[in-house]
């Protein structure tokens, strides 16, 4: 009887995958890198699936784990864990820096439209900022605000209608939002949710300027000249008209505040020459403290109650269930190198690793309603919330190593020898070193050690 080979069924994730991340590119970046003609087991499609399916399903994320899991796609046992970190190179990480971008610019991961309030603008965007702490010797490359620590802050703009960065970049802990925060174009008919890392006047001016619209918090010290109520109330009501914010503030009863106010700054940076703008303030009374939660924006009250710009800027809490998922799933907060490029390859890669599993889930909700075409309208239109984003992702992650491995197959890697890869990944990576018992067995430790 003649021996089979097999061959996995056909995937339309695996398939997805490629189109997204094709191999055939991928080949063609690292071509520029010295690592391809350095180093003849380097292999970029391998080492990138690699990475990116770690991230995804890996509880270990140590470089330990990586090289194992590149081991089993390459298969190369002869690769040394030392040849292996010597590959996160400037290079390297530049080559991941390009895909990320890349991949920010043009990846397709599905897109959901924005309905009700939201339904005017062409994206709501949310730029915030985290911090990754980091071993302590990594303190010359990511100073931290406090002393004996080491912090990368990652900065990032997300898109509400893809769920996914449009921007991602890193720094030290010092760096400031605001400076990895450019305006332009970019804005035009997108709506901004800024916090206040991002508190500028500026900032705000230039968002009007190039046809965006933004929502901010307040600082608690703000004291602008109110000039104009939006909104009129009954019975002896403060007037506000021609009163600094912080003189009433504290006076005030209503349940809302609705006012335009004045406010200036530099026209250019560094110039000196000052500009004034007038833009809205609305403040909403917390029945709690009995304080008000403050909101400077340039959208219309003919459009947007003061209700409603509060209940816009909540949405700006998808960021930060991005941060948690970015950290928690994809191991953010699990870097254990002190090793700057290795750090910034290990970030990039997360971002990346993310982006794929975004790519997959669109997929799946893609088969789901392919398969359920037969089904009544009613039904069929409730196929999003049955395959909700964030279960799609951890099924991803659940499942990410098998992936990798109908990936590899499809893409034509060799299964590993099973014997010689469990032999491989369970040898000393220290032979030199004594073990414990064998210290034990000759007499090597006296009393006076413990």
């Amino acid at each position: 009887m003649g021996s089979m080979t097999y061959s996995p069924p056909d995937s339309v994730i695996v398939d997805r995958i490629q189109r997204a991340f094709p191999s055939d590119e991928l080949r063609e970046r690292a071509r520029a890198t010295n690592l391809v003609q350095r180093e003849r087991k380097f292999d970029i499609v391998a080492l990138f699936y690699t990475l990116s399916f770690g991230f995804a399903a890996g509880s270990d994320r140590s470089l330990q784990a990586f090289l194992e899991r590149y081991v089993e796609m390459a298969d190369c046992d002869e690769l040394s864990y030392a040849s292996f970190h010597d590959w996160f190179e400037p290079g390297f990480v530049a080559l991941l820096r390009e895909i990320l971008d890349d991949a920010i610019e043009n990846l397709d991961t599905g897109r959901e439209d924005l309905n009700g309030r939201l339904e005017r603008f062409r994206d709501v965007l949310i730029a915030d900022a985290t911090i990754v702490s980091l071993y302590q010797d990594a303190a010359d490359i990511y100073t931290a605000t406090g002393d004996h620590q080491a912090e990368l802050k990652l900065h990032l703009t997300e898109s509400l209608s893809t769920g996914l960065p449009t921007r991602f970049r890193t720094t030290d802990g010092t760096t400031h939002e605001r400076s990895q925060l450019p305006t332009g174009e970019w804005v035009a008919d997108a709506l901004i949710l800024l916090d206040l890392g991002f508190y500028d006047f500026w900032l705000f001016d230039r968002i009007d300027k190039n046809d965006g619209w933004f929502v901010s918090r307040v600082k608690d010290d703000a004291n602008f000249e109110i000039v104009e109520e939006l909104r009129t109330w009954r019975g002896n009501s403060i007037p506000l008209e021609g009163e600094s914010l912080q003189a009433v503030l504290d006076d005030l009863q209503r349940q809302e505040i609705d006012v335009r106010i004045t406010l200036s700054f530099e026209r250019k940076r560094g110039s000196g020459a000052s500009a004034t703008r007038t833009f809205r303030l609305v403040g909403l009374r917390n029945e709690k403290t009995d304080e008000y939660h403050l909101y400077l924006t340039n959208l219309a009250r003919e459009s947007y109650s003061a209700p409603d710009i509060a209940q816009l800027y909540r949405a700006r809490w998808e960021v930060e269930l991005l941060f948690k998922e970015l950290k928690s799933r994809f191991g953010l907060d699990e870097i254990k190198t002190t090793d700057g490029y290795i750090i910034e390859a290990l970030i990039i890669m997360a971002a990346i690793s993310l982006m794929m599993s975004r790519v997959i889930v669109d997929e799946l909700r893609s088969l789901e309603a392919r398969q359920r075409e037969g089904e009544a309208a009613a039904d069929a239109d409730s196929s999003a919330s049955r395959l909700p984003r964030r279960r799609c992702s951890l099924a991803v992650e659940r499942h990410g190593h098998l992936i990798q491995l109908y990936l590899m197959v499809e893409l034509g890697y060799e299964l590993p020898d099973l014997d010689e890869l469990l032999l491989w990944a369970s040898r000393n990576p220290n032979p030199h070193r004594d073990r414990l018992r064998e210290q034990v067995e000759r007499g090597e430790f006296g009393f006076d050690r413990y």
